[in-house]
Protein backbone atom coordinates (compact mmCIF):
# COMPACT_ATOMS: atom_id res chain seq x y z
CA UNK A 1 0.00 0.00 0.00
CA UNK A 2 2.78 2.61 0.43
CA UNK A 3 4.85 1.62 -2.64
CA UNK A 4 0.72 2.48 -4.55
CA UNK A 5 0.54 5.43 -2.61
CA UNK A 6 4.02 6.46 -3.12
CA UNK A 7 4.17 5.81 -6.89
CA UNK A 8 0.94 8.16 -7.25
CA UNK A 9 2.79 10.86 -5.44
CA UNK A 10 5.26 10.28 -7.82
CA UNK A 11 3.50 10.60 -11.06
CA UNK A 12 1.50 13.68 -9.39
CA UNK A 13 4.29 15.59 -8.87
CA UNK A 14 5.74 14.65 -12.52
CA UNK A 15 2.48 15.77 -13.97
CA UNK A 16 2.82 19.11 -11.24
CA UNK A 17 6.11 19.58 -12.73
CA UNK A 18 5.20 19.52 -16.89
CA UNK A 19 2.21 21.56 -16.08
CA UNK A 20 4.67 24.57 -14.83
CA UNK A 21 6.93 24.04 -17.41
CA UNK A 22 4.13 24.76 -20.30
CA UNK A 23 2.97 27.60 -18.40
CA UNK A 24 6.58 29.18 -18.72
CA UNK A 25 6.63 28.60 -22.30
CA UNK A 26 3.42 30.65 -22.84
CA UNK A 27 3.77 33.28 -20.94
CA UNK A 28 7.18 33.70 -22.56
CA UNK A 29 6.25 32.97 -26.39
CA UNK A 30 4.63 36.45 -26.71
CA UNK A 31 7.51 38.19 -24.88
CA UNK A 32 9.80 36.70 -27.72
CA UNK A 33 7.15 37.39 -30.03
CA UNK A 34 6.87 41.08 -29.17
CA UNK A 35 10.92 41.02 -29.02
CA UNK A 36 10.95 39.64 -32.78
CA UNK A 37 8.93 42.12 -34.25
CA UNK A 38 10.98 45.02 -32.30
CA UNK A 39 13.65 44.11 -33.78
CA UNK A 40 13.09 43.00 -37.46
CA UNK A 41 10.28 45.16 -38.00
CA UNK A 42 11.04 48.64 -39.53
CA UNK A 43 8.42 51.68 -38.61
CA UNK A 44 9.32 55.21 -40.59
CA UNK A 45 10.95 57.19 -38.06
CA UNK A 46 9.91 61.02 -37.33
CA UNK A 47 11.40 63.69 -39.57
CA UNK A 48 13.41 65.92 -37.64
CA UNK A 49 13.30 68.75 -36.25
CA UNK A 50 15.59 71.54 -37.46
CA UNK A 51 16.05 74.54 -34.93
CA UNK A 52 16.13 78.32 -36.30
CA UNK A 53 16.88 81.03 -33.46
CA UNK A 54 14.65 78.69 -30.94
CA UNK A 55 11.81 78.50 -33.85
CA UNK A 56 11.28 74.46 -34.89
CA UNK A 57 10.48 73.38 -37.85
CA UNK A 58 9.35 70.19 -38.54
CA UNK A 59 10.37 67.84 -41.42
CA UNK A 60 13.27 69.79 -42.38
CA UNK A 61 13.96 70.17 -45.75
CA UNK A 62 13.57 66.09 -46.31
CA UNK A 63 10.32 66.41 -48.60
CA UNK A 64 8.64 63.03 -49.43
CA UNK A 65 8.27 63.08 -53.05
CA UNK A 66 5.02 61.37 -54.86
CA UNK A 67 4.71 58.46 -56.26
CA UNK A 68 5.28 60.27 -59.61
CA UNK A 69 1.91 59.22 -61.21
CA UNK A 70 -0.22 61.98 -62.40
CA UNK A 71 -3.16 63.51 -60.05
CA UNK A 72 -6.21 62.07 -61.02
CA UNK A 73 -7.54 64.31 -63.89
CA UNK A 74 -4.28 65.49 -64.92
CA UNK A 75 -3.27 65.29 -68.19
CA UNK A 76 -0.31 63.13 -69.32
CA UNK A 77 3.24 65.46 -69.80
CA UNK A 78 4.48 64.17 -73.33
CA UNK A 79 7.25 66.01 -75.01
CA UNK A 80 7.10 65.42 -78.61
CA UNK A 81 10.41 65.99 -81.11
CA UNK A 82 11.48 65.19 -84.48
CA UNK A 83 14.68 65.37 -87.25
CA UNK A 84 13.83 65.16 -91.08
CA UNK A 85 15.89 66.21 -93.84
CA UNK A 86 14.32 66.76 -96.82
CA UNK A 87 15.66 67.34 -100.69
CA UNK A 88 14.63 69.58 -103.55
CA UNK A 89 15.64 70.90 -106.68
CA UNK A 90 14.43 74.47 -106.27
CA UNK A 91 15.91 75.47 -103.33
CA UNK A 92 14.78 78.71 -103.28
CA UNK A 93 11.13 77.66 -103.84
CA UNK A 94 11.09 76.01 -101.01
CA UNK A 95 12.58 77.77 -98.41
CA UNK A 96 9.55 80.53 -99.31
CA UNK A 97 7.10 77.02 -98.77
CA UNK A 98 8.43 75.90 -95.75
CA UNK A 99 7.56 79.60 -94.08
CA UNK A 100 4.15 79.91 -95.51
CA UNK A 101 3.89 75.89 -93.90
CA UNK A 102 5.54 76.94 -90.24
CA UNK A 103 3.03 80.03 -90.28
CA UNK A 104 -0.27 77.91 -91.30
CA UNK A 105 0.59 75.91 -88.63
CA UNK A 106 1.24 78.81 -85.96
CA UNK A 107 4.73 78.02 -85.17
CA UNK A 108 7.97 79.96 -85.18
CA UNK A 109 11.38 79.24 -86.41
CA UNK A 110 13.57 79.12 -83.21
CA UNK A 111 16.94 79.44 -85.35
CA UNK A 112 18.27 78.87 -88.86
CA UNK A 113 21.31 78.70 -91.07
CA UNK A 114 21.86 78.77 -94.80
CA UNK A 115 24.87 77.93 -96.39
CA UNK A 116 26.71 76.90 -99.68
CA UNK A 117 24.88 80.04 -101.37
CA UNK A 118 27.76 82.11 -102.72
CA UNK A 119 28.72 84.45 -105.66
CA UNK A 120 31.72 81.27 -106.57
CA UNK A 121 29.34 78.71 -106.39
CA UNK A 122 26.23 80.45 -108.19
CA UNK A 123 28.38 81.53 -111.33
CA UNK A 124 29.89 78.09 -111.27
CA UNK A 125 26.40 75.89 -111.14
CA UNK A 126 27.25 74.69 -108.01
CA UNK A 127 23.77 76.11 -106.35
CA UNK A 128 23.53 71.98 -105.75
CA UNK A 129 25.59 72.17 -102.85
CA UNK A 130 23.30 74.38 -100.23
CA UNK A 131 21.19 73.49 -97.76
CA UNK A 132 19.88 74.68 -94.75
CA UNK A 133 19.58 74.11 -90.99
CA UNK A 134 15.93 74.76 -89.28
CA UNK A 135 14.98 74.21 -85.11
CA UNK A 136 11.49 74.78 -86.05
CA UNK A 137 8.69 74.91 -82.88
CA UNK A 138 4.63 74.05 -83.48
CA UNK A 139 2.07 73.71 -81.32
CA UNK A 140 1.97 70.04 -80.27
CA UNK A 141 -1.67 69.89 -81.20
CA UNK A 142 -0.73 70.37 -84.76
CA UNK A 143 2.51 68.17 -84.44
CA UNK A 144 1.50 65.69 -86.90
CA UNK A 145 -0.20 67.69 -89.56
CA UNK A 146 3.60 69.50 -90.16
CA UNK A 147 5.45 66.24 -90.19
CA UNK A 148 2.64 65.06 -92.85
CA UNK A 149 2.99 68.11 -94.63
CA UNK A 150 6.52 67.84 -95.30
CA UNK A 151 6.61 65.76 -98.38
CA UNK A 152 5.02 68.95 -99.78
CA UNK A 153 8.39 70.41 -99.28
CA UNK A 154 10.35 67.68 -101.28
CA UNK A 155 11.76 64.25 -101.00
CA UNK A 156 12.03 62.77 -97.40
CA UNK A 157 14.78 60.45 -97.28
CA UNK A 158 14.68 60.66 -93.46
CA UNK A 159 12.18 61.01 -90.57
CA UNK A 160 12.40 60.00 -87.24
CA UNK A 161 9.73 61.13 -83.99
CA UNK A 162 10.49 60.93 -80.44
CA UNK A 163 7.89 60.79 -77.60
CA UNK A 164 9.35 61.80 -73.87
CA UNK A 165 7.14 60.93 -71.36
CA UNK A 166 7.83 63.27 -68.11
CA UNK A 167 4.82 63.13 -66.09
CA UNK A 168 6.69 61.07 -63.27
CA UNK A 169 9.08 64.35 -63.20
CA UNK A 170 6.48 66.98 -63.92
CA UNK A 171 4.12 65.94 -61.17
CA UNK A 172 7.08 64.89 -58.56
CA UNK A 173 8.60 68.51 -58.95
CA UNK A 174 5.25 69.76 -58.76
CA UNK A 175 4.80 67.99 -55.23
CA UNK A 176 8.47 69.12 -54.15
CA UNK A 177 7.42 72.68 -55.14
CA UNK A 178 4.72 72.94 -53.33
CA UNK A 179 6.03 71.27 -49.99
CA UNK A 180 8.95 74.25 -50.46
CA UNK A 181 6.07 76.66 -50.62
CA UNK A 182 4.39 75.17 -47.49
CA UNK A 183 7.47 75.59 -45.62
CA UNK A 184 8.42 79.30 -47.08
CA UNK A 185 4.76 80.29 -45.58
CA UNK A 186 5.80 78.60 -42.18
CA UNK A 187 8.97 80.68 -42.03
CA UNK A 188 7.29 83.79 -43.01
CA UNK A 189 4.81 83.17 -39.90
CA UNK A 190 7.88 82.82 -37.74
CA UNK A 191 9.71 85.55 -38.78
CA UNK A 192 6.68 87.63 -37.94
CA UNK A 193 7.13 86.14 -34.76
CA UNK A 194 10.45 86.18 -33.54
CA UNK A 195 11.58 88.21 -31.28
CA UNK A 196 15.75 88.06 -31.28
CA UNK A 197 17.82 89.42 -34.27
CA UNK A 198 19.70 85.92 -34.12
CA UNK A 199 16.25 84.25 -34.71
CA UNK A 200 15.48 87.13 -37.95
CA UNK A 201 18.76 86.22 -39.26
CA UNK A 202 18.25 82.42 -38.98
CA UNK A 203 14.77 82.39 -40.05
CA UNK A 204 16.18 84.58 -43.54
CA UNK A 205 19.12 82.34 -44.04
CA UNK A 206 16.69 78.97 -44.45
CA UNK A 207 14.34 81.44 -46.35
CA UNK A 208 17.08 81.93 -49.03
CA UNK A 209 17.80 78.86 -49.14
CA UNK A 210 14.14 77.56 -49.32
CA UNK A 211 13.56 80.77 -52.63
CA UNK A 212 16.05 79.59 -54.36
CA UNK A 213 15.18 75.82 -54.30
CA UNK A 214 11.55 77.29 -55.30
CA UNK A 215 13.08 79.33 -58.28
CA UNK A 216 15.28 76.65 -59.41
CA UNK A 217 11.90 74.21 -59.24
CA UNK A 218 9.07 76.61 -60.89
CA UNK A 219 12.05 77.52 -63.84
CA UNK A 220 12.26 73.36 -64.26
CA UNK A 221 8.52 73.23 -64.96
CA UNK A 222 7.78 76.54 -67.05
CA UNK A 223 10.55 74.85 -69.33
CA UNK A 224 8.62 71.56 -69.47
CA UNK A 225 5.41 73.83 -69.81
CA UNK A 226 7.13 75.20 -72.95
CA UNK A 227 7.99 71.42 -74.45
CA UNK A 228 4.97 70.10 -73.74
CA UNK A 229 3.09 73.41 -75.39
CA UNK A 230 5.44 73.29 -78.39
CA UNK A 231 7.41 69.89 -80.46
CA UNK A 232 10.41 70.73 -81.42
CA UNK A 233 11.42 69.44 -85.33
CA UNK A 234 15.08 69.82 -86.45
CA UNK A 235 14.54 70.49 -89.98
CA UNK A 236 17.26 69.78 -92.82
CA UNK A 237 16.97 70.78 -96.21
CA UNK A 238 19.47 69.89 -99.35
CA UNK A 239 19.57 71.39 -102.46
CA UNK A 240 20.27 68.32 -105.11
CA UNK A 241 20.26 67.31 -108.71
CA UNK A 242 18.26 63.87 -108.08
CA UNK A 243 16.11 62.43 -105.41
CA UNK A 244 17.80 59.89 -103.68
CA UNK A 245 16.31 57.13 -105.05
CA UNK A 246 13.17 55.06 -102.90
CA UNK A 247 13.94 51.52 -103.22
CA UNK A 248 17.06 49.65 -104.15
CA UNK A 249 17.83 49.79 -108.35
CA UNK A 250 19.38 46.60 -110.40
CA UNK A 251 22.80 46.51 -111.32
CA UNK A 252 21.79 47.99 -114.42
CA UNK A 253 20.60 51.08 -112.93
CA UNK A 254 22.83 51.63 -111.00
CA UNK A 255 25.31 51.27 -114.53
CA UNK A 256 23.46 53.61 -116.30
CA UNK A 257 23.29 56.21 -112.94
CA UNK A 258 26.94 56.01 -113.13
CA UNK A 259 27.19 56.66 -116.83
CA UNK A 260 25.03 59.59 -116.47
CA UNK A 261 26.90 60.86 -113.61
CA UNK A 262 30.73 60.34 -115.37
CA UNK A 263 29.45 62.07 -118.45
CA UNK A 264 27.62 64.95 -116.40
CA UNK A 265 30.62 65.44 -114.31
CA UNK A 266 32.88 65.61 -117.91
CA UNK A 267 30.65 68.31 -119.06
CA UNK A 268 31.19 70.04 -115.70
CA UNK A 269 34.64 69.83 -115.84
CA UNK A 270 34.69 71.07 -119.56
CA UNK A 271 32.21 74.04 -118.22
CA UNK A 272 34.76 74.84 -115.68
CA UNK A 273 37.83 74.80 -117.84
CA UNK A 274 36.22 76.85 -120.30
CA UNK A 275 35.03 79.46 -117.63
CA UNK A 276 38.48 79.71 -116.38
CA UNK A 277 39.94 80.57 -119.44
CA UNK A 278 37.60 83.19 -119.98
CA UNK A 279 38.08 84.69 -117.19
CA UNK A 280 42.03 84.37 -117.63
CA UNK A 281 41.87 85.76 -121.16
CA UNK A 282 42.29 89.50 -120.02
CA UNK A 283 45.82 88.43 -118.34
CA UNK A 284 46.75 86.49 -121.29
CA UNK A 285 46.35 88.89 -123.87
CA UNK A 286 48.46 91.19 -121.87
CA UNK A 287 51.03 88.70 -121.07
CA UNK A 288 50.97 87.84 -124.90
CA UNK A 289 51.80 91.50 -125.65
CA UNK A 290 54.79 91.43 -122.83
CA UNK A 291 56.25 88.95 -124.66
CA UNK A 292 56.25 90.04 -128.11
CA UNK A 293 57.97 93.14 -127.06
CA UNK A 294 60.63 91.43 -124.63
CA UNK A 295 61.29 88.20 -126.60
CA UNK A 296 62.40 90.65 -130.14
CA UNK A 297 64.46 93.15 -127.54
CA UNK A 298 66.13 89.91 -125.82
CA UNK A 299 67.23 88.11 -129.33
CA UNK A 300 68.50 91.61 -130.57
CA UNK A 301 70.38 92.24 -127.21
CA UNK A 302 71.53 88.56 -126.97
CA UNK A 303 72.84 89.08 -131.04
CA UNK A 304 74.74 91.88 -130.09
CA UNK A 305 76.21 90.51 -127.11
CA UNK A 306 77.20 87.11 -129.33
CA UNK A 307 78.76 89.79 -132.04
CA UNK A 308 81.20 91.23 -129.32
CA UNK A 309 82.44 88.35 -128.03
CA UNK A 310 83.32 87.46 -131.24
CA UNK A 311 84.39 89.46 -133.50
CA UNK A 312 84.21 89.11 -137.52
CA UNK A 313 88.29 88.51 -139.22
CA UNK A 314 89.68 91.19 -140.83
CA UNK A 315 90.41 88.97 -143.50
CA UNK A 316 88.31 86.10 -143.78
CA UNK A 317 89.72 82.76 -145.82
CA UNK A 318 87.87 82.32 -149.12
CA UNK A 319 86.97 78.63 -149.32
Amino acid sequence: MKKTLSLLLAVLLVFALCACGSADSASSAPSAAYDMVSTETAYPAEAPEEDYGGFAVAGGTQLETGSGAAPEGSPEKLIYSASATVETTEFDRTIEKLSALVEQYGGFVESSSINGSNYYTQSRGYSSERYASYVIRVPSGKFSALMGSLSTLGNVPYSHTYTENITAQYYDTDARLSAYQTQEARLLEMMEAAETVEDLIAIEEKLTELRYQIESLQSTLKNWDRQVAYSTLDLEIQEVIEYTPESRMSYGQELALALTNGLRRTGEFFKDLLLAIVGALPALVILALVLAILIPVWKKHRKARRAKKNPAPENPKQE
